[in-house]
């Protein structure tokens, strides 16, 4: 299992490239520079798990193995001076930002991007050189491959050839890997306290992690000067190295989204139970009034896909039920629920709701007979009933509701009152029946 942990690893750092990719962070270069050091270093790592060699050696023509170590090896360099190619272009953004609030934009940053393009250069430059000089001690090296390791011949000129090859890359990694840790310091201390102070931690953090992750090559380094022997793949401690550089990054990536996206999780758990909360009423209201529905459609009881918007449409459904049921408020409601809260009175708080649940379900029954009573309803009716609660925002609306559908469904005083109505349907129906 240890030599499918690289596997995780690159992939969480090729996924990195795509997001950021897309993302729209202020600097393009910044962007740009960090979507290909991810992308590189993930696809490197990707070429240099065991398990990906050992496929490539089933092939049975060595040559591609070796070729193979060296591509991810070549892979990972340019990663490293993408990653410190960061640096300059950190520092380019600043000079921009700090010359736009000066109002002199333009010539700073035709500055900033001179330096940038100098740095750029350099950097490519210091590329191209360790590439060269790595491909040609590989090739001076000429070593076989033995099992998963490199092998070279006994004499000491392959062999230092052969520590050489890791030695320049290791060294490459570690001043691409400094230069950005030095900025990123220096920004750490500048921003203190705070989410933004503490991602940049963990972005260092991180960056030592790999500082670790690549001094381990110092091993191969010795090891091939003192045997010819060097390990090809990368092993299981650089793989819980890279996991652990892995982790820090994505800490410190994430730590700036932690509230918002803690934010968005909580508000669509809200919203979820707020609409579960309002289902037993909409249901009822919905059997009698199906004209209601904004989405008729919709029959699974599946839980939606947005349930914000849900929320939003269930509020005004039963709005609309509320708004056509006033014609089939019954007068006598009022009566019907003092003699029933004589005989299951209601906590102080829960009064206003439960005179509101008790005309509903008065309403509904009226309703569903298809009767409209002679009495016209006083004016506190459904949608004035004393101390229903009035508010201007969704939010203490659906809390409103959802506190209405509760009551609705479990006091028994508005039980009883739904009782009381629906025998006055079934003897006025009976009545109708007999006047036939």
């Amino acid at each position: 299992m240890s030599n499918l942990a690289l596997y995780p690893v690159g992939l969480f750092f090729v996924l990195s490239a795509a997001h950021f990719a897309r993302s729209r962070i202020d600097s393009r270069a910044t962007a740009r520079y960090t979507c290909y050091g991810t992308a590189l270093l993930g696809a490197a790592l990707l070429v240099l798990a065991p398990p990906t060699i050992r496929a490539v050696q089933s092939t049975g023509v060595a040559v591609l193995a070796v070729l193979a170590i060296v591509l991810g090896d070549g892979l990972r360099d340019g990663a490293a001076a993408a990653i410190r190619l960061l640096a300059p272009a950190l520092r380019a953004a600043d000079a921009a930002a700090h010359a736009a609030q000066a109002g002199n934009a333009e010539a700073a940053g035709n500055a900033a991007r001179a330096v940038h393009r100098h740095e750029v250069r350099g950097g490519l430059a210091l590329l191209g050189t360790v590439l060269g000089l790595r491909l040609a001690l590989i090739t001076a090296a000429a070593p076989g491959l033995s099992g998963e390791d490199l092998t070279v011949g006994p004499e000491l000129s392959a062999r230092l050839a052969l520590a050489g090859y890791t030695a320049v890359g290791m060294l490459h990694t570690t001043v691409c890997l400094v230069a950005l840790l030095r900025e990123l310091v220096r920004r750490a201390r500048a921003a203190g306290p705070g989410r933004l102070g503490t991602g940049l931690r963990l972005l260092t953090g991180g960056l030592v992690a790999g500082l670790l992750w690549n001094a381990w090559s110092m091993d191969d380094v010795l090891r091939a000067a003192a045997t010819g022997i060097q390990d090809g793949p990368e092993d299981t401690l650089c793989a819980v190295l890279g996991g652990l550089c892995a982790a820090l990054i994505a800490a410190g990536l994430g730590s700036t989204l932690w509230p918002a996206a803690a934010g968005a999780v909580r508000g669509w758990v809200h919203a979820h139970r707020r609409y579960r909360a309002l289902t037993p009423l909409w249901r009822d209201l919905h059997t009698v009034l199906p004209q209601i529905a904004l989405d008729p459609a919709r029959r699974l009881p599946l839980p939606p896909r947005d349930p914000q918007f849900a929320l939003y449409r269930r509020i005004i459904e039963i709005h609309d039920a509320r708004l056509i049921l006033r014609q089939h408020c019954d007068p006598r409601t009022a009566q019907w629920l003092d003699q029933a809260t004589r005989r299951f009175p209601p906590p102080c708080d829960h009064a206003a709701a439960t005179a509101e649940a008790a005309a509903l379900a008065a309403a509904l029954e009226l309703a569903a007979s298809g009767a409209v009573p002679e009495a016209a309803a006083p004016e506190a009716v459904l949608s004035a009933v004393p101390g229903t609660t009035v508010t201007d925002t969704m939010d203490g609306e659906a809390e409103h509701l959802a506190h209405l559908a509760r009551v609705y469904a479990t006091c028994p005083a508005v039980a009883e009152v739904r009782t009381r109505a629906r025998a006055e349907r079934a003897r006025a129906a009976s009545a109708a029946g007999a006047l036939r």
